[in-house]
Protein backbone atom coordinates (compact mmCIF):
# COMPACT_ATOMS: atom_id res chain seq x y z
CA UNK A 1 0.00 0.00 0.00
CA UNK A 2 1.20 3.66 -0.91
CA UNK A 3 2.24 5.91 1.99
CA UNK A 4 -0.43 8.53 2.88
CA UNK A 5 2.14 11.57 1.78
CA UNK A 6 2.31 9.80 -1.77
CA UNK A 7 -1.75 9.06 -1.66
CA UNK A 8 -2.09 13.27 -1.07
CA UNK A 9 0.28 14.00 -3.32
CA UNK A 10 -0.02 11.90 -5.96
CA UNK A 11 -3.43 10.87 -7.47
CA UNK A 12 -3.30 6.93 -6.71
CA UNK A 13 -3.85 4.78 -9.90
CA UNK A 14 -7.04 2.89 -10.29
CA UNK A 15 -8.74 0.49 -7.99
CA UNK A 16 -10.24 -2.02 -9.52
CA UNK A 17 -12.06 -4.14 -6.66
CA UNK A 18 -14.49 -1.61 -5.00
CA UNK A 19 -14.06 -3.28 -1.89
CA UNK A 20 -10.35 -2.71 -1.29
CA UNK A 21 -10.55 1.23 -2.67
CA UNK A 22 -13.32 1.78 0.51
CA UNK A 23 -10.85 -0.23 2.34
CA UNK A 24 -8.06 2.03 1.25
CA UNK A 25 -10.11 5.44 1.41
CA UNK A 26 -10.85 4.81 5.43
CA UNK A 27 -7.37 3.88 6.59
CA UNK A 28 -5.90 6.91 4.83
CA UNK A 29 -9.32 8.92 6.28
CA UNK A 30 -8.10 7.93 9.48
CA UNK A 31 -4.10 8.74 9.33
CA UNK A 32 -5.64 12.15 8.17
CA UNK A 33 -8.60 12.84 11.16
CA UNK A 34 -5.24 12.03 13.87
CA UNK A 35 -4.13 15.26 12.48
CA UNK A 36 -6.91 17.67 13.66
CA UNK A 37 -7.06 19.59 16.42
CA UNK A 38 -10.11 18.65 18.30
CA UNK A 39 -12.34 19.90 21.02
CA UNK A 40 -15.06 18.44 22.96
CA UNK A 41 -13.32 15.16 22.50
CA UNK A 42 -15.12 14.94 18.81
CA UNK A 43 -13.58 15.81 15.36
CA UNK A 44 -16.05 18.57 13.53
CA UNK A 45 -18.90 19.08 16.30
CA UNK A 46 -22.05 20.55 14.63
CA UNK A 47 -23.32 22.99 17.29
CA UNK A 48 -22.38 24.91 20.18
CA UNK A 49 -19.10 25.16 20.43
CA UNK A 50 -17.02 28.07 20.89
CA UNK A 51 -13.11 28.54 20.07
CA UNK A 52 -10.85 31.28 20.63
CA UNK A 53 -8.01 31.10 18.05
CA UNK A 54 -5.10 33.33 20.21
CA UNK A 55 -1.73 34.13 18.67
CA UNK A 56 0.72 36.90 18.01
CA UNK A 57 0.31 38.97 14.61
CA UNK A 58 1.83 36.66 11.69
CA UNK A 59 1.40 33.42 14.12
CA UNK A 60 -0.62 31.91 11.13
CA UNK A 61 -3.98 31.36 13.17
CA UNK A 62 -5.61 31.50 9.62
CA UNK A 63 -3.45 28.59 8.65
CA UNK A 64 -4.34 26.34 11.67
CA UNK A 65 -8.27 27.23 11.92
CA UNK A 66 -8.36 26.05 7.97
CA UNK A 67 -5.83 22.87 8.01
CA UNK A 68 -5.97 22.07 11.70
CA UNK A 69 -8.83 22.86 13.28
CA UNK A 70 -11.41 19.85 13.51
CA UNK A 71 -14.26 22.93 13.72
CA UNK A 72 -16.35 24.60 11.46
CA UNK A 73 -18.44 27.46 12.49
CA UNK A 74 -18.76 31.28 11.71
CA UNK A 75 -15.74 33.43 12.34
CA UNK A 76 -17.42 36.21 14.47
CA UNK A 77 -16.46 39.64 15.45
CA UNK A 78 -15.74 39.93 19.20
CA UNK A 79 -17.61 43.27 19.15
CA UNK A 80 -20.06 42.15 16.85
CA UNK A 81 -20.79 39.28 19.62
CA UNK A 82 -20.64 42.17 22.11
CA UNK A 83 -23.67 44.43 20.77
CA UNK A 84 -25.62 41.16 20.16
CA UNK A 85 -25.17 40.15 24.15
CA UNK A 86 -26.15 43.52 25.42
CA UNK A 87 -29.23 44.12 23.12
CA UNK A 88 -30.80 41.47 24.40
CA UNK A 89 -32.67 42.60 26.72
CA UNK A 90 -33.72 45.05 24.45
CA UNK A 91 -34.93 42.68 22.13
CA UNK A 92 -36.54 40.27 24.27
CA UNK A 93 -38.67 43.71 25.91
CA UNK A 94 -39.30 44.51 22.18
CA UNK A 95 -40.99 40.89 21.03
CA UNK A 96 -42.94 41.63 24.88
CA UNK A 97 -43.94 44.71 23.82
CA UNK A 98 -45.00 44.38 19.78
CA UNK A 99 -46.45 41.24 19.69
CA UNK A 100 -47.24 40.21 23.76
CA UNK A 101 -44.90 37.16 23.87
CA UNK A 102 -41.66 36.13 25.22
CA UNK A 103 -38.71 35.57 23.02
CA UNK A 104 -38.67 31.95 23.89
CA UNK A 105 -42.00 31.44 22.39
CA UNK A 106 -41.43 33.58 19.40
CA UNK A 107 -38.25 31.14 18.77
CA UNK A 108 -39.78 28.29 19.79
CA UNK A 109 -41.50 27.80 16.33
CA UNK A 110 -39.01 29.54 13.81
CA UNK A 111 -40.20 27.13 11.31
CA UNK A 112 -43.56 29.54 10.88
CA UNK A 113 -42.15 32.39 8.11
CA UNK A 114 -44.39 34.55 10.21
CA UNK A 115 -42.15 34.33 13.61
CA UNK A 116 -38.99 34.52 11.96
CA UNK A 117 -40.14 37.47 9.45
CA UNK A 118 -41.27 39.19 13.39
CA UNK A 119 -38.22 38.31 15.03
CA UNK A 120 -36.17 39.63 11.47
CA UNK A 121 -37.53 42.59 11.84
CA UNK A 122 -36.95 43.38 15.45
CA UNK A 123 -33.47 42.34 14.96
CA UNK A 124 -33.30 44.93 11.70
CA UNK A 125 -34.68 47.89 13.87
CA UNK A 126 -32.59 47.45 17.32
CA UNK A 127 -29.29 46.01 16.10
CA UNK A 128 -29.87 47.84 13.18
CA UNK A 129 -28.93 44.15 10.43
CA UNK A 130 -29.64 44.91 7.10
CA UNK A 131 -27.30 41.61 6.29
CA UNK A 132 -30.03 39.09 6.00
CA UNK A 133 -26.85 36.10 6.39
CA UNK A 134 -25.96 38.29 9.77
CA UNK A 135 -29.68 38.77 10.88
CA UNK A 136 -29.88 34.94 10.31
CA UNK A 137 -26.96 34.06 12.52
CA UNK A 138 -27.91 36.68 15.24
CA UNK A 139 -31.68 34.86 15.17
CA UNK A 140 -29.87 31.38 15.35
CA UNK A 141 -27.43 32.27 18.76
CA UNK A 142 -30.25 33.52 20.50
CA UNK A 143 -33.15 31.71 19.89
CA UNK A 144 -31.55 28.32 19.50
CA UNK A 145 -31.03 25.43 22.30
CA UNK A 146 -27.72 25.56 24.11
CA UNK A 147 -26.97 22.02 22.71
CA UNK A 148 -27.48 23.36 18.82
CA UNK A 149 -26.91 26.95 18.93
CA UNK A 150 -24.09 28.05 15.85
CA UNK A 151 -20.26 27.38 16.20
CA UNK A 152 -18.41 30.61 16.72
CA UNK A 153 -14.75 31.14 16.04
CA UNK A 154 -12.81 34.32 17.47
CA UNK A 155 -9.17 34.81 16.15
CA UNK A 156 -7.97 36.88 18.13
CA UNK A 157 -4.44 37.78 19.79
CA UNK A 158 -5.45 37.61 23.42
CA UNK A 159 -2.69 39.52 24.11
CA UNK A 160 -4.76 40.45 27.80
CA UNK A 161 -6.91 38.53 30.45
CA UNK A 162 -9.53 41.26 29.42
CA UNK A 163 -10.26 40.03 26.04
CA UNK A 164 -11.07 36.68 27.30
CA UNK A 165 -13.30 38.17 30.40
CA UNK A 166 -15.07 39.81 27.28
CA UNK A 167 -15.39 36.74 25.15
CA UNK A 168 -16.45 34.07 27.23
CA UNK A 169 -18.66 36.90 29.57
CA UNK A 170 -21.09 37.28 26.08
CA UNK A 171 -21.00 33.74 24.72
CA UNK A 172 -22.51 32.43 28.09
CA UNK A 173 -24.78 35.09 28.49
CA UNK A 174 -25.88 33.91 24.77
CA UNK A 175 -26.49 30.37 26.30
CA UNK A 176 -23.15 28.79 25.69
CA UNK A 177 -22.33 26.44 28.20
CA UNK A 178 -18.60 27.41 29.45
CA UNK A 179 -17.43 23.78 28.88
CA UNK A 180 -17.66 23.68 25.46
CA UNK A 181 -15.64 27.39 25.14
CA UNK A 182 -11.89 26.34 23.90
CA UNK A 183 -8.85 28.31 23.46
CA UNK A 184 -6.44 27.18 20.78
CA UNK A 185 -3.02 29.39 20.86
CA UNK A 186 -0.81 29.28 17.77
CA UNK A 187 2.72 29.57 18.42
CA UNK A 188 5.11 30.87 16.35
CA UNK A 189 8.69 31.75 16.10
CA UNK A 190 8.18 35.36 16.57
CA UNK A 191 11.13 35.68 14.39
CA UNK A 192 10.01 34.07 11.39
CA UNK A 193 6.46 36.09 12.27
CA UNK A 194 8.55 39.30 12.12
CA UNK A 195 10.07 37.97 8.63
CA UNK A 196 7.10 37.00 7.09
CA UNK A 197 5.29 40.37 8.00
CA UNK A 198 7.78 42.16 6.31
CA UNK A 199 7.03 40.05 2.79
CA UNK A 200 3.25 41.04 2.88
CA UNK A 201 1.64 43.87 1.40
CA UNK A 202 -0.03 45.35 4.32
CA UNK A 203 2.41 44.52 7.47
CA UNK A 204 2.54 45.68 10.84
CA UNK A 205 4.56 47.95 12.58
CA UNK A 206 7.39 45.38 14.23
CA UNK A 207 6.87 47.14 17.43
CA UNK A 208 3.38 46.30 17.65
CA UNK A 209 3.63 43.09 16.20
CA UNK A 210 6.36 41.97 18.81
CA UNK A 211 3.94 43.28 22.06
CA UNK A 212 0.67 41.13 20.54
CA UNK A 213 3.33 37.56 20.71
CA UNK A 214 4.28 38.75 24.29
CA UNK A 215 0.68 39.70 25.48
CA UNK A 216 -0.55 36.34 23.95
CA UNK A 217 2.17 34.49 26.24
CA UNK A 218 1.89 36.10 28.90
CA UNK A 219 -1.68 36.04 29.19
CA UNK A 220 -1.68 31.88 28.21
CA UNK A 221 0.86 31.56 31.30
CA UNK A 222 -1.83 33.47 33.84
CA UNK A 223 -4.75 31.48 31.87
CA UNK A 224 -2.82 28.05 32.57
CA UNK A 225 -1.86 28.73 36.37
CA UNK A 226 -5.22 30.34 37.12
CA UNK A 227 -6.15 26.29 37.97
CA UNK A 228 -9.71 25.54 39.13
CA UNK A 229 -10.58 29.52 38.87
CA UNK A 230 -10.23 29.48 35.04
CA UNK A 231 -14.07 27.97 35.24
CA UNK A 232 -14.84 31.08 35.71
CA UNK A 233 -14.27 32.04 32.38
CA UNK A 234 -13.97 28.78 30.22
CA UNK A 235 -14.34 25.20 31.07
CA UNK A 236 -13.08 23.98 27.66
CA UNK A 237 -10.29 22.33 25.71
CA UNK A 238 -7.16 24.78 26.00
CA UNK A 239 -4.59 23.15 23.02
CA UNK A 240 -0.75 25.16 22.05
CA UNK A 241 -0.35 24.29 18.26
CA UNK A 242 2.85 24.88 17.44
CA UNK A 243 3.07 26.65 13.81
CA UNK A 244 6.69 26.90 12.38
CA UNK A 245 6.34 26.27 9.29
CA UNK A 246 9.15 22.65 8.09
CA UNK A 247 9.47 22.11 11.67
CA UNK A 248 6.37 21.67 13.13
CA UNK A 249 4.18 20.90 10.19
CA UNK A 250 4.79 19.10 7.55
CA UNK A 251 2.83 20.26 4.11
CA UNK A 252 2.33 18.11 0.94
CA UNK A 253 1.01 19.58 -2.21
CA UNK A 254 -1.26 18.02 -4.63
CA UNK A 255 -0.85 18.62 -8.27
CA UNK A 256 -4.03 20.20 -8.62
CA UNK A 257 -2.84 23.15 -6.26
CA UNK A 258 -4.54 21.59 -3.09
CA UNK A 259 -2.01 20.73 0.01
CA UNK A 260 -2.63 19.04 2.97
CA UNK A 261 -0.64 18.83 6.58
CA UNK A 262 0.23 15.34 7.31
CA UNK A 263 2.38 16.39 10.59
CA UNK A 264 1.48 18.66 13.38
CA UNK A 265 2.95 19.27 16.90
CA UNK A 266 -0.02 20.40 19.38
CA UNK A 267 -1.15 19.08 22.44
CA UNK A 268 -3.48 19.75 25.09
CA UNK A 269 -2.91 21.41 28.18
CA UNK A 270 -6.68 21.34 29.56
CA UNK A 271 -9.17 18.84 28.52
CA UNK A 272 -12.94 20.36 29.03
CA UNK A 273 -14.25 19.78 32.74
CA UNK A 274 -10.49 19.79 33.94
CA UNK A 275 -8.35 21.97 35.49
CA UNK A 276 -5.18 23.49 33.28
CA UNK A 277 -1.79 22.12 34.23
CA UNK A 278 -0.32 24.71 35.18
CA UNK A 279 3.40 26.16 33.84
CA UNK A 280 5.56 24.53 36.43
CA UNK A 281 3.99 21.33 35.82
CA UNK A 282 4.78 21.84 31.72
CA UNK A 283 7.57 19.11 30.51
CA UNK A 284 10.64 21.42 30.25
CA UNK A 285 11.09 20.51 26.74
CA UNK A 286 7.88 21.99 25.97
CA UNK A 287 8.17 25.19 27.86
CA UNK A 288 11.85 25.58 26.43
CA UNK A 289 10.09 25.36 22.82
CA UNK A 290 7.93 28.18 23.72
CA UNK A 291 10.72 30.29 25.39
CA UNK A 292 12.69 29.61 22.44
CA UNK A 293 9.58 30.97 19.97
CA UNK A 294 8.01 33.71 22.16
CA UNK A 295 10.23 37.42 22.69
CA UNK A 296 13.01 37.39 24.73
CA UNK A 297 11.75 39.43 27.73
CA UNK A 298 8.90 36.72 27.94
CA UNK A 299 9.48 34.28 30.89
CA UNK A 300 8.47 30.43 30.17
CA UNK A 301 11.12 28.68 32.10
Amino acid sequence: MKSFEKFISKPLEPIVDPEVRETYMEEQYDVLLEKLITVGGKAYPNFGHIVIMAGGAGSGKGFVKDNLLGVEGYVFDVDALKTLASKTPIIMKKVKDEFGVELSDLSANLKDPENVFKLHKILGDTLKLDDRKLSNLYTSIMTADPRRKPNIIFDVTLKDLRKLEKITKDTKVMGYDPKNIHIVWVINDVEIAIDQNAKRSRTVPVEILVNTHRGAANTMGDILNMGKKLSRYMDGDIVFAFNKVGVDTEIVKSGKGGMSVIEAEYFYVKRSGMAPTPVNKLEKSIKAKIQDYVPRNVDWS
